[in-house]
């Protein structure tokens, strides 16, 4: 049992501290929006802390000097259970926030595009254009997202999934919303083919960002792209052929991507994949393909949002004139 909880610990990335074992870990964002006492002093450490990521990277040096900023000791950065890991999740949480403003800013841009798919190309260009400023820590802060964190005594609480998976559904919902327009037929399956289309192209921009030099993350943009033109018109083939030719991208990018990720932000990921692998007939694509379905599975189910767009500003209460007085006799 001792072996075991050895193992699990060697998984845990430097800068994440597991926490007391009489109380549950922060799940994925929960950071960002707990009420419980201490909630808002660590979420103004979190906010402080983000513009030291650039010289810093994901790492408890940055929450100190988050601390140190608003004038607290470097020790109150124990505020944040989850040390790195809930940073990135902030981070993750604040560009969702950022990516909807961004899609209902560009809701006349989108309007105009005829293809749902175009949508959904210029929604996923928006999302890695918020990402650049921190592209240079991008497998450190993936690393972090998927990691489970472990308990003190070493098991792995299997309610909490890794804040990758929450932060991705967010994102998934935000590029599915940008593409729908007013007054389009759009049916459940054909939202629910969007949503697919958007998670699985979305991913594959982030892994191929992993090992993207160009200045404006244009490679990463155009594999998602190559991968949302092959969802086609709707349907389970469409579904079918999307899943496909993403987990084929994923098999393509291969170990290149994985091996780029430092090896204490995710332990044993690359050498575990390789080993499911080789357990497969096709290697990687088919792991690649049954990861996807897993994930589109996870999805939660979610209504056909509205169009993309800002509210009007509601009109100004009319105000009647004043009734003239009559003068008194």
């Amino acid at each position: 049992m001792r072996a075991a909880a050895t193992r699990v610990a060697r998984l845990v990335p430097r800068g994440v501290r597991a926490p007391p074992s009489n109380r549950q870990p922060l799940a994925a964002l929960r950071c960002a929006t707990t009420n419980a006492p201490g909630a808002q002093d660590r979420r103004d450490i979190l906010a402080a802390s983000v513009p030291h990521v650039a010289s810093l990277g994901w790492c408890d040096d940055a929450l100190a000097a988050g601390a140190r900023d608003l004038g607290l000791s470097a020790a109150a950065q124990g505020q944040v259970q989850n040390g790195a890991v809930d940073l990135v999740a902030f981070v993750a949480e604040e560009q969702r926030a950022e990516l909807r403003e961004a899609v209902d800013d560009a809701a006349g841009e989108l309007a105009a595009l005829e293809d749902w798919r175009d949508r959904l190309k210029l929604a996923i260009g928006k999302r890695l254009e918020l990402s650049q400023p921190f592209h240079a820590h991008r497998a450190q802060a993936m690393g972090l997202m998927v990691t489970p964190v472990a308990r003190d005594d070493g098991s792995i609480p299997p309610a909490d999934p890794p804040p990758a998976l929450e932060a991705w559904h967010q994102i998934v919902n935000e590029l599915a919303r940008a593409t729908v327009v007013k007054g389009e037929p759009l049916d459940t399956a054909a939202w629910r083919l969007r949503r697919a289309a958007a998670g699985i192209a979305y991913a594959l921009g982030e892994v191929r960002a992993l090992t993207d030099d160009s200045a404006d993350l244009g490679k990463s943009l155009h594999v998602a792209s190559q991968v949302v033109d092959r969802f086609d018109t709707g349907g389970p083939d469409a579904l079918k052929q999307g899943v496909q030719a993403g987990a084929h991208a994923l098999a393509s990018l291969g170990t290149a991507a994985l091996s780029f990720l430092p090896g204490p932000a995710v332990g044993a990921l690359p050498q575990l994949m390789t080993v499911f692998a080789s357990r497969f007939t096709g290697g990687l694509e088919d792991v690649f393909e049954v990861g996807l379905k897993k994930a589109l599975k996870a999805l939660p189910e979610a209504p056909v949002p509205a169009p993309p767009g800002r509210a009007a500003a509601p009109s100004p209460p009319s105000v009647e004139p004043a009734a003239e007085e009559k003068p008194s006799k």
